[in-house]
């Protein structure tokens, strides 16, 4: 299946119109540990595909600015997605969406975190199937049934 064609400019857009809301669900304890385990799910969908190339990067890297509200700056965020793609290339896509969903679930903070990285796969090109399968994965992983991880992902994916 292709990777569906989003504009990455209107989905950041709609980001920075819906940013202030998104942060308050964002608001939770341990949100640092939170934020890593969600970006990397985040990187992990926009993989999917087969690689995440540098217009993905960038968007990704905005799209984290706009959610973190300038907390986290430019080369932070390089950074981590730096280490997610050291941590996927060691242990796999699989492996890795298998530890951070339970990285979420320890942090009692699945929901949210599956709707962070669903934010982010969604900027970097929108989420075609592969992606929404690694978002289920993650999701099953933190312990969520499918129907709340679909409804979590299409809230993404309509940021209503």
């Amino acid at each position: 299946m292709a990777k569906r064609q989003a504009d990455p400019k209107s989905a950041l857009a709609d980001l920075e119109a819906q940013a202030e809301s998104i942060r308050k669900e964002l608001q939770v304890p341990k949100q640092s540990d939170v934020f890593r385990a969600a970006v990397e799910a985040g990187y992990l969908a926009s993989l999917a595909d087969g690689e995440v190339d540098e217009a993905e990067l960038a968007t990704m890297v905005r799209a984290i600015e706009i959610l973190s509200a300038g907390v986290v700056v430019e080369w932070e965020t390089e950074t981590l997605l730096a280490e997610c793609a050291e941590h996927e290339k060691l242990q796999g896509a699989a492996a890795r969406a298998e530890a951070v969903g339970k990285q979420l679930a320890q942090l009692g903070q699945a929901p949210v975190g599956l709707y962070f990285a669903s934010l982010v796969a969604r900027a970097s090109n929108g989420i075609d199937k592969k992606e929404a399968d690694v978002l289920k994965a993650v999701g099953a992983a933190a312990g969520l049934s499918s129907d709340a991880v679909r409804d979590i992902v299409k809230k993404a994916g309509v940021l209503t």
